[in-house]
C-alpha cells in the first residue's frame, strides 16, 4: 500500500491548483485574442467602407483594461495616426458627467434635485415651475432652438448666457412640465448653467473640480475652440465621391456646453464608468438615481408618454440622469449613451454586474457604416 504524507498531498494540491490557474489564464489569454482579432476586423472594415477615417476602442472589465487600440487616421492631412490615447470629441456622452456634478452638488449640499430651476437662475422665474429632476430625466418640457442659443458667435457665451437665451424664447415650452418626455439638449445646457451658478465658475473649470479632478481623468475636459491639445482628433463627414472625406462642419463647441461639449479618450470613459460604479464620486445610492428611471408628475414612467411621435424609437428603454436604461441582454442589466456631434460618434455601455465596460469612438458624423453597432455585438457575443 502506497502511503502518502500530508506534505505529498499539500504539494500535490498546490501544483493541481497552479495548473488549474494556468489553465484558466490560458483561456482568458485566448478569450482576449479572439475579442481583439473579431474588433479589428470590425474597424478595419468600417475604414475600408470609408465610414470614418478612424476608431479607437476600449474594453474594460473589473476595472482593469481588457482590450484597447486605434485605428485608421486621426488627420488626414498630416496622416497621423489614431491611437489608443487619442483624444475624440464625445458629443452627448457628455450629458452623464453634467448629470453627476449636478449630484455631486447635491451631496455637497448646495443644491436640491427637486429645487425649482428659477431658484439658481433667478430669469426663469416667469416661466412655468421645471425643476432639476424633471431636467435631468428630459422632462422639463423646453423648447429646443439650438439654431437660436447655439449660433456662431465670434465670441463664446457663458452657460448662463444660453440659459438665458432659452429662457426668453418666443415658445418656451414643447409640453407643460413634467407631463411628457422628449430628449433636448435645451434642458443639458441649463444643467450646464446652473453648474456654473452654484460653483460660482465657468463649467470647464467646474468640472475638473467636482468630476475630472477627482477621478484621476487626466486626458478629459469640456473642449473649447482654441486650446491645442496633444493627440487631438479632427472630425470629417463622409462626401458622396467614395473615399473622399470634408472637414465635418465647425461648431462653437463651447456652447454645447453640459449637453455635449466634452473630449476624452476611449480609456478615460472606461475609467469614467469603472470609478463611478466603484462609488469613487459619491454612494451607491446616489449611483442608483443616474440608473433609475424617470417618472412624470403623474407617477407614471416618462417613456409612457413620448412627446415625439419618431421617439417610438427608443421602445422600452428608459432615460436616468444622462443615461440611456436598455432592457437587459442576456439577462445582464446595462446602462449606456451614444454621443454625436459634428465630426464624431460614440458609445459608452456598461453592463453594471459585469463590471463590463465598452468604448467605441469614430472621427465621422453618424452613418449606417460606422462600426458602433458591430463592435458592441462582438463584446456582447464573446464576454455576456
Amino acid at each position: 500500500m502506497v502511503q502518502l504524507s500530508r506534505r505529498t498531498i499539500l504539494t500535490g494540491g498546490s501544483a493541481l491548483a497552479t495548473g488549474v490557474l494556468i489553465a484558466g489564464e490560458t483561456r482568458a489569454a485566448l478569450q482576449t485574442d479572439k475579442l481583439a482579432a473579431a474588433i479589428d476586423r470590425a474597424a478595419s472594415e468600417a475604414i475600408v467602407a470609408n465610414a470614418c477615417p478612424g476608431v479607437a476602442a476600449a474594453v474594460w472589465r473589473g476595472g482593469e483594461a481588457l482590450f484597447s487600440k486605434g485605428y485608421g487616421t486621426a488627420n488626414l492631412e498630416t496622416d497621423t495616426p489614431v491611437a489608443a490615447r487619442s483624444v475624440f470629441r464625445i458629443g452627448s456622452l457628455t450629458k452623464q458627467f453634467t448629470a453627476a456634478a449636478i449630484i455631486k452638488l447635491s451631496v455637497e449640499g448646495k443644491l436640491g434635485l427637486d429645487d425649482p430651476v428659477s431658484k439658481h437662475l433667478e430669469f426663469f422665474s416667469t416661466l412655468k415651475m421645471v425643476s432639476i429632476r424633471e431636467l435631468l430625466n428630459h422632462t422639463a418640457g423646453l423648447h429646443s432652438d439650438e439654431a437660436g442659443p447655439m449660433c456662431l458667435d465670434e465670441k463664446p457665451k457663458t452657460q448662463i448666457d444660453l440659459a438665458r437665451a432659452i429662457a426668453e424664447q418666443k415658445q418656451p415650452f414643447d409640453f407643460a412640465p413634467g407631463s411628457a418626455w422628449l430628449y433636448s439638449n435645451t434642458n443639458y445646457i441649463v444643467l450646464g448653467a446652473i453648474i456654473e451658478k452654484v460653483a460660482d465658475a465657468p463649467l470647464s473649470a467646474a468640472m475638473q473640480t467636482l468630476v475630472f479632478a477627482p477621478l484621476d481623468l487626466n486626458n478629459t475636459a469640456f473642449d473649447d475652440s482654441t486650446t491645442i491639445v496633444p493627440g487631438r482628433v479632427s472630425g470629417y463627414t463622409p462626401a458622396e465621391v467614395a473615399g473622399v472625406f470634408t472637414r465635418a462642419a465647425y461648431i462653437p463647441i463651447e456652447q454645447a456646453g453640459g449637453a455635449g461639449a466634452m473630449r476624452s479618450t476611449s480609456g478615460d470613459l472606461c475609467r469614467w464608468h469603472a470609478h463611478l460604479f466603484n462609488e469613487r464620486l459619491f454612494n451607491a445610492k446616489n449611483v442608483q438615481l443616474m440608473m433609475t428611471p424617470g417618472r412624470l408628475r403623474d407617477g407614471r414612467l416618462a417613456s409612457e408618454n413620448r412627446f415625439s411621435p419618431q421617439d417610438a424609437s427608443y421602445g422600452p428603454t428608459q432615460y436616468g440622469f444622462g443615461l440611456l436604461i436598455p432592457p437587459p441582454t442576456k439577462g445582464h442589466r446595462s446602462v449606456m449613451h451614444y454621443g454625436f456631434i459634428n465630426g464624431f460618434a460614440a458609445l459608452l455601455e456598461t453592463y453594471v454586474d459585469l463590471k463590463l465596460t465598452l468604448a467605441v469612438l469614430c472621427n465621422a458624423d453618424v452613418n449606417p457604416a460606422l462600426p458602433i453597432r458591430s463592435i458592441r455585438r462582438i463584446v456582447i457575443d464573446q464576454l455576456l
